[in-house]
């Protein structure tokens, strides 16, 4: 006797008959691909941004990406403007060095100068997109030092002028994130100093620091162009299985997920899992929950925070290291869909709207307002460490700063945003064309675009508790004019 779907269920995943190995895989699959998609899309990018196959791929199409043969950095000469459209809601006050490691033959060294005139911080993300490490003026000081960057479970000998302060990865392959700040955004001779830093920003394989042979990285062909997660599922599975073969979940310091994994081994998902062995059933099942589980992705990615104050949103407390807390869908949506990484919330958190203050999207037909009172009113952060805020438009449509815009982001160091009204406060226009007394007692504008929806950023870098922790500081409302 067979069963019966209703016909809701034959529209979300056409599962008719006594396919119960089908309709099991696909309830399964999707926690299956919502845990492993950071796997798939960092694998992907490592691919892109590190390989001759990569470089080719994004020449051919057009794009720009951060370049660099894997254990080597990729290091930008300029801050972001609008004529950067790669997505991603890029910072406006920072310098990227970007670059990835593969630790799993032997650990890297990487070399810092003393930086105390900046903020500057090297993330280290592993595969599954959670951070496991810092190196900069809040997470080491302001210094200059080596560090060794070391992979699950190495030990072995550390050279005297070596730093061995850091955790293992819990993956051989790791992204660095890099970011030096700029302090005067029209000043060459500062942005010069911040350059001049970022190039001692140097990788170094260990056997070649003992024996002081040069170091000449080189790019893998990889000519095959693996699957991009974020557009496609086609392949999903396949590809997961291969990057945890590469880079297993769960291994020591990470958290034991050996339970969880499995679990999803009775439908050949994990490392050492062959798709192969699975029923024509299941690998339908499968094919659907990656539908499925995209879809549900991209909707958490753009709405999956916390704390709305005054129509702002947090992110949620354990971004950063979500995977390892087992929140598996922040681990995917907002960090690796919607941010590749994240940081720590006492490192930076990034806080945002898009909304007014009566919850309607901000529209480039409109004019608003946002106003800080006093000096009470500003985002706290912790100046003993070069801390810092800034407020940054983007566009809904691509993520990208404000096409054609020469107003798009306000930070708090930069001398031309010192002006203040006579409270003390700051009030900030965010409309078309320029309003009068721009720059002049705390007056300043952001532009909105010609067209379209757009969204703020607001970042605090080395924040106070209140935001870090609490998430009680509460942003100023956007007022329709």
């Amino acid at each position: 006797m067979k069963t019966t779907t209703t016909k809701q269920q034959q529209n979300d995943v056409a599962i008719t008959g006594n396919d119960w190995d089908q309709a099991y895989a696909y309830s399964l699959g999707i926690q299956a691909y919502i845990y492993g998609f950071p796997w798939v899309y960092l694998s992907w990018l490592k691919w892109l941004w590190s390989t001759e196959g990569g470089k080719k791929y994004a020449e051919a199409s057009g794009a720009s990406v951060p370049w660099a043969p894997i254990n080597s950095f990729f290091k930008s000469t300029a801050l972001a403007t609008p004529e950067n459209t790669t997505g991603g809601s890029p910072n406006c006050d920072t310098l990227y060095a970007t670059g990835w490691l593969d630790v799993s033959d032997e650990p890297m060294i990487l070399s810092v100068p003393e930086v105390d005139d900046r903020y500057y911080c090297i993330e280290m993300a592993c595969i599954d997109s959670d951070n496991f490490a810092y190196v900069g003026s809040y997470a080491t000081g302001t210094k200059a030092a080596n560090y060794l960057i070391g992979g699950p479970g190495w030990n072995g000998k550390i050279p005297d002028n070596v730093m061995d302060v850091l955790p293992r990865s819990r993956t051989p392959e790791i992204l660095l994130m890099g970011r030096t700040g700029v302090n005067d955004s029209n000043s060459q001779e500062d942005l010069d100093k911040a350059l001049a830093i970022q190039e001692q920003y140097i990788i170094t394989p260990l056997s070649n620091w003992i024996s002081g042979e040069p170091y000449v990285p080189v790019a893998e062909a990889a000519p095959n162009i693996p699957i991009n997660p974020t557009v496609e599922t086609e392949g999903t599975w396949e590809a997961m299985n291969n990057a945890m073969n590469i880079n297993p979940p769960g291994v020591l310091p990470g958290v034991d997920q050996s339970q969880l994994l499995s679990l999803f081994a009775t439908i050949g998902i994990g490392p050492n899992q062959l798709l192969s062995e699975q029923s024509e059933a299941t690998i339908i099942g499968l094919d659907l929950a990656a539908k499925k589980g995209l879809s549900l992705l991209r909707e958490m990615g753009g709405s999956g925070t916390t704390a709305a104050l005054n129509y702002w949103s947090y992110p949620p407390r354990d971004i950063g290291q979500s995977g390892q807390n087992g929140d598996f869908i922040t681990r995917a949506a907002l960090q690796a869909l919607a941010g590749i990484t994240a940081h720590y919330p006492d490192e930076a958190v990034y806080i945002h709207t898009s909304l007014d203050s009566n919850g309607e999207n901000l529209d480039s037909t409109s004019s608003y307002s946002m106003y800080f009172k006093d000096e009470t009113a500003f985002p706290s952060f912790d100046v003993s460490y070069n801390g810092f805020w800034s407020i940054t438009m983007y566009e809904t449509s691509d993520f990208n700063l404000v096409t054609d815009s020469d107003s798009y982001t306000i930070n708090s160091y930069d001398p031309q945003y010192q002006s203040r009204d006579d409270n003390g406060g700051m009030t900030i226009y965010l409309q078309r064309d320029e309003p009068s007394g721009n720059g002049e007692n705390g007056v300043y504008w952001l532009q909105s675009p010609e067209s379209g929806d757009f969204y703020l950023i607001l970042r605090v870098y080395v924040p106070g508790p209140t935001i870090w922790n609490t998430q009680t500081y509460v942003p100023p409302a956007l007022i329709k004019q």
